[in-house]
């Protein structure tokens, strides 16, 4: 039994900014990928969106069609396709399949905007990317990949957490990037803290709290973790974007697990969603 669904804040909604995240199911052959568009600039100074009137100044200014979207859902359109093509659908295939995805359809995509080393400004100019999770379940293992905040978990039966991916997106980092030097004084309204950030920080390795994004750059791959996990019967997969992290390690998702309260779950994801979140739910029956 598989289900798939995004779940996106009423606010979010009513100010129409772009749905960044996407998924894919291939019931199949039990393909899982989500993927998560990283949000560009749509100025130079940026409206203020805890609020519901700079969520409806930023929506106003926002690129249409969102690159941040297009490529969200390239990733998780081609993650099947490319899988496919392996006998042994296991971490190395899936290593390549990001591999692909990245270097070929992203680096592509952001090509046709006119944007590489020579153009990017980090900014409104900045390289389309998104965060990307697959998994591949194959009798009683999976097979995972993820980047950055995208993540991958297994519950028992019971709703109890038996894995989880780690989350080395940028909020894991941030106490020691803001030490920089160069960022003192500043927050993240500031466009000068954001171009640093984006240009020494993001998919580079040389520095230690660095995190990835996979842009076309080949040094997103250095951010790509894989691994196999165990998957007993009756247990539960559950792929997902960091928008919705908090709510499935959470004592009310967990008891909604264990009784596979499914539309619950997704229920309780569209009320709890601060902006918006993906989820994929396989029950290995």
């Amino acid at each position: 039994m598989v289900r798939g669904f995004i779940a996106i804040n009423k606010k979010k909604k009513i100010a129409l900014i772009p749905v960044e995240d996407s998924f894919n199911v291939d019931s199949e052959n039990r393909i899982f990928a989500v993927a998560d568009g990283v949000t560009r600039d749509p100025s130079e100074f940026l409206p203020d969106i805890s609020t519901l009137k700079g969520k409806i100044e930023f929506s106003l200014k926002y690129q249409r069609p969102s690159s941040a979207a297009i490529v969200s859902r390239l990733a998780t359109g081609k993650a099947p396709v490319y899988l496919r093509d392996f006998t042994n659908k296991d971490e190395k295939a899936i290593r390549e399949t990001i591999k692909e995805i990245n270097l070929v359809d992203i680096r592509r995509y952001n090509l046709s905007l006119g944007i590489n080393e020579q153009t990017v400004d980090y900014l409104t100019k900045d390289y389309a990317g998104c965060v990307l999770s697959i998994a591949h379940v194959e009798r009683d293992l999976v097979y995972l990949g993820f980047l950055t905040d995208c993540g991958v978990a297994i519950f028992d039966e019971r709703g109890n957490l038996k894995f989880r991916t780690e989350n080395q997106g940028p909020d894991k980092h941030d106490k020691y990037i803001w030490q920089d030097e160069r960022l003192q004084g500043m927050d993240w309204k500031n466009p000068k803290a954001r171009k640093i950030i984006r240009r020494y920080y993001r998919n580079n390795p040389l520095k230690p709290h660095s995190f990835g994004v996979l842009t076309g750059e080949e040094t997103a791959m250095h951010y790509v973790r894989t691994t196999t996990q165990e998957i007993k019967p009756n247990e539960h997969l559950i792929v997902y974007t960091d928008g919705l992290e908090q709510i499935i390690f959470s004592g009310e998702f967990s008891d909604k697990l264990r009784k596979r309260d499914i539309k619950g779950i997704e229920k309780l994801c569209r009320k709890k969603v601060k902006t918006e979140g993906t989820l994929i739910h396989y029950s290995n029956l």
